[in-house]
C-alpha cells in the first residue's frame, strides 16, 4: 500500500549518520581542550537543540502525547507548525501525521478499522499532491511524507506497530480522491 520505509531519508538523518560515524571515529573531538568524542546522545541533544532534528518524545510508548487531543503527537505537531509555514501545507502536514499515528493505533484484527486507516493515509496522500503541486514542489512532498513517517516511528514500538500495520494491508487495494483528498 505505502511506499517502503526509507531509513535514509528524512530530516537531518544524513546528518546524523555523518555527525555519528565522526564521533565514532574519534573525528569529533573538541578543538582545543582534546576531549574525547561526544556520544551519540550529545550529538543528538545537539542537534535536536539547534533544530536541525525535531526534538521527539521517546517515551515506550504508541500512543505518545497529544495533550489537545486532535490525533497527532504533540512533538510532531511542534515540528510541523515549525516548518510548515504556509496554512495549506501545514494543514495537509498534519492530515498526514495524523493519519499515520491512526495507522500506529489501529486494532490491526479488525478488517474494517484497517482499511479506514489505509484510506485516511490515501487521502492524506492525495492532499499533498494537491497542496504540493507542480515539479518545484514534488520533492517537498516526498521529503514531508518521508519525514513524517520517519518521525512518526522514532521509536521501536512505534515502529514494530507501524510494521504490523503495513502487513495487515499488505495486497490490499486503495483508492485515489483525485484533488479531494485534503480534509
Amino acid at each position: 500500500m505505502k511506499q517502503g520505509r526509507k531509513l535514509a531519508k528524512g530530516l537531518g538523518v544524513s546528518a546524523l549518520i555523518g555527525t555519528l560515524a565522526l564521533a565514532g571515529c574519534g573525528g569529533d573531538k573538541r578543538a582545543e581542550g582534546g576531549d574525547a568524542a561526544r556520544t551519540p546522545q550529545q550529538v543528538i541533544e545537539q542537534l535536536e537543540a539547534s533544530g536541525e532534528l525535531p526534538k521527539l518524545e521517546r517515551l515506550p510508548s504508541v500512543e505518545g502525547m497529544d495533550a489537545n487531543g486532535n490525533g497527532v503527537r504533540d512533538d510532531i505537531e511542534t515540528h510541523i507548525h515549525r516548518k510548515y509555514t504556509d496554512p495549506a501545507q501545514r494543514k495537509a502536514a498534519m492530515q498526514m501525521a495524523r493519519a499515520l499515528q491512526r495507522a500506529l493505533l489501529v486494532d490491526k484484527s479488525d478488517s474494517v478499522a484497517i482499511d479506514a486507516a489505509a484510506q485516511a493515509i490515501a487521502k492524506a496522500v492525495d492532499c499533498s499532491f494537491d497542496i504540493f503541486a507542480g515539479a518545484d514542489n514534488e520533492k517537498h512532498r516526498y521529503r514531508m511524507s518521508n519525514e513524517l513517517e520517519s518521525i512518526t516511528t522514532n521509536t521501536k514500538e512505534r515502529l514494530n506497530a507501524y510494521l504490523a500495520f503495513n502487513k495487515a494491508v499488505s495486497g490490499s487495494v486503495t483508492s485515489s480522491y483525485e484533488s479531494r483528498g485534503c480534509d
